[in-house]
């Protein structure tokens, strides 16, 4: 039973664990979204110029001019799909990778039955080659795999001479079988290997203790954001209070959870992609596009929040409008970092805050 679980982990997700490859499904898909507009471009190119050489030509490339030339078209059409239609379908690109296989297979046959005398090559060379240039399920390729091995065999049958029949549907059930096994485990070493790419990204961007971007990501993305906003932007700074002294009284974890519970709820109100933990007690987040007014409602009503859990933030925030051009993102920083400094100084001014009275 064991070794049956592991073979049908290893057919259906390349060697992962179910929720594992379903959570690199958007990865997958972005892989061979790349690789699709890089081999579609580069076989339209080749296919395109096999026909003006085949039209230039008065003998065996001659009679595959029409071959060429819907192959190229076909790879036109794909490329243009994955550049206009991928990028709000995601979920076609699986479509495509399967439509740019068949085109090879297909032509790999349709080159294979020009000499009924003689045994094929390019289509065991596609064969073993094709199913390996993108991302899958070992179960898909290997079906692929078996159609392309089928339909082959019954066109050689029928069309080529009984020798060279036979030798090529030896050939084909033997590299079929191949091609298949090498697919499965190409796949699974593929895979990982995104999985532990994925990983590495993953910790280089994200501050373990509560799940945010941190500080090295905060600094990467930083200079994207006049770009990517065409109204304006917000940003908010803030500071947790009394984490020192939370940490030495009630102990370190107790400090994790209220650092925690504030990345939650900051996260909550301003979204995953830009809340960020950059420093101890500090967070910073961005919000493109958006009223200056609901921003310091949501800052209060957080601020309320906390205050119930008997914690307290200083927030600091400042916007700038996007106008005809950019803006100095560091001056929007300095600035909302200097009113949390202001809120900071006000919460401490108070009596029962005030460090000189603990």
């Amino acid at each position: 039973m064991d070794l049956l679980r592991k073979l049908r982990k290893l057919f259906l997700y390349a060697g992962a664990e179910k929720e594992e490859y379903h959570a690199l499904s958007a990865d997958i898909r972005k892989e061979n979204q790349v690789l699709l507009s890089v081999f579609s471009l580069l076989g339209g190119i080749i296919f395109f110029l096999l026909f003006i050489a085949s039209m230039l030509s008065h003998g065996f490339a001659n009679m595959n001019s029409s071959t060429y030339l819907a192959c190229g078209f076909v790879m036109l059409v794909v490329m243009l799909c994955v550049h206009f239609i991928t990028p709000k379908h995601p979920a076609l690109v699986t479509v495509l990778v399967y439509v740019f296989e068949i085109v090879l297979f297909v032509f790999s046959i349709r080159i294979s039955m020009l000499h009924a005398d003689k045994p094929a090559v390019s289509a065991v060379a596609f064969l073993l080659v094709s199913p390996l240039l993108f991302y899958d399920r070992p179960v898909r390729l290997s079906a692929l795999i078996a159609a392309d091995v089928a339909a082959f065999c019954v066109i050689a049958l029928c069309v080529k001479q009984p020798a060279a029949a036979e030798t090529d549907v030896w050939n084909m059930v033997t590299f079929g079988v191949v091609a298949a096994a090498t697919t499965v485990f190409i796949m699974s070493i593929k895979i990982r290997t995104l999985a532990q790419s994925r990983q590495i990204e993953y910790m280089s961007q994200t501050d373990l203790l509560t799940g945010l971007k941190n500080r090295n990501y905060y600094e990467k993305q930083l200079q994207n954001y006049p770009k990517m906003c065409r109204l304006n932007l917000i940003c908010v700074y803030s500071d947790v209070n009394g984490l020192h002294e939370v940490n030495n009284k009630q102990g370190h974890s107790a400090g994790d959870r209220m650092l925690c519970e504030i990345a939650v709820a900051m996260q909550a109100h301003f979204g995953s992609e830009h809340t960020y933990r950059i420093g101890g007690d500090e967070f910073v987040a961005l919000r493109m596009d958006a009223q200056p007014e609901t921003a310091s409602a949501e800052l209060e009503q957080m601020s309320q929040e906390f205050a119930g859990k008997g914690y307290h933030v200083s927030f600091g925030m400042a916007a700038r409008e996007k106008g005809q051009g950019s803006f100095d993102m560091q001056e929007l920083i300095k600035e909302a970092e200097s009113a949390m400094f202001s809120a900071k100084n006000e919460f401490y001014s108070r009596p029962e805050h005030n460090r000189r009275n603990r």
